[in-house]
This record gives structure tokens, C-alpha cells and sequence, in this order.
């Protein structure tokens, strides 16, 4: 009994490895980079890459400094019922939030033109 029961126990753990080579998916193909370069240029082809995740590192750190504007004003509204704070430093929270928001959204739209296009804004 113990004899068959290592035997299942080694087929079972073989099994995966076996039907693994059976497998003939073909993989995807990747998606260009939005300015993609002709066929056979590889250097442009990682500058399109690195400009892609450049964007989304940008949008990443636009979205991080929405939500701390918005955990700030949720804060100061939990500090109203508690009356510590009043509607006005709501809305004075609200108002310098969304110009920090404005002014980190030009930042990242500047430096996303100089180091991507390499000239001057």
C-alpha cells in the first residue's frame, strides 16, 4: 500500500511538468509605445517606453496629491462636527488644495515637455 501511494504521490507531482510541455499558446504581442519609431529602431523604441512610464509616473504623483488634498479636507470636516474647526477653513482648505493641485499638474506638464521632447518649455 505504501508502495502505491508514493507512486501517486510522484505522479501527481510529475503531472504538471508533463502537460506543461504539451503547451503551444503563442504569447501576446506588446503594445507600440504612443510614438512609436520604424521597424528596427530599438533605441527609439525604449525612448518611447521610458515616455509612456514617465506619464504614468507622472499621473501616479498627480493622483497621490489628490488624495492628500482630499484626506486633508476630509480631516478638517471630521474637525467641524467636533468644533474645532468652522465651514470657512473648509473651504479655504478646499480652495488652496485645488490650486496645489493645479500647480502640481503644470509642474508635471513641464518637466514631461523638457525631459521628453529636450528642449526648452
Amino acid at each position: 500500500m505504501k508502495q502505491l501511494w508514493s507512486k501517486t504521490n510522484a505522479f501527481v507531482a510529475a503531472a504538471p511538468f508533463l502537460l506543461a510541455a504539451r503547451a503551444e499558446a503563442a504569447l501576446p504581442t506588446t503594445a507600440d509605445p504612443t510614438n512609436a519609431p520604424s521597424d528596427g529602431n530599438y533605441i527609439e523604441l525604449l525612448k518611447g517606453y521610458a515616455f509612456d512610464i514617465g506619464i504614468v509616473v507622472g499621473l501616479i504623483v498627480g493622483t497621490i496629491a489628490f488624495l492628500v488634498v482630499a484626506n486633508n479636507c476630509i480631516g478638517v470636516y471630521k474637525e467641524i462636527g467636533t468644533g474645532k474647526r468652522t465651514w470657512g477653513d473648509l473651504g479655504s482648505h478646499g480652495a488652496f488644495g485645488v490650486l496645489l493641485l493645479v500647480f502640481v499638474v503644470y509642474l508635471l506638464t513641464e518637466a514631461a515637455s523638457i525631459i521628453f521632447d529636450g528642449g526648452t518649455p
